[in-house]
């Protein structure tokens, strides 16, 4: 995978909210389990997609499989 994974690019906050997003969770839900406002998770996902190149739920979720995060 080397640099040129963009994931690399992610923070581990980053990275931890990606993944709970990419599995389908809403906001709200991953802003109760991480004890963080609504407001920063929608923060984080805008610079999630920004870093990762993306720009719709969709692709997010494709990034995710095709680096073996979750499954398809």
């Amino acid at each position: 995978m080397g640099d040129d994974d963009p994931l690399h690019q992610l923070s581990s906050r980053e990275f931890e909210i990606f993944r709970l997003l990419a599995e389908g969770r809403k906001v709200e839900e991953v802003a109760e389990m991480l004890k963080i406002s609504q407001k920063t998770v929608a923060n984080y996902y805008t610079m999630i997609k920004q870093k990762l190149g993306v720009s719709s739920p969709i692709e997010m979720v494709r990034l995710a499989i095709r680096h073996g995060l979750i499954d398809s």
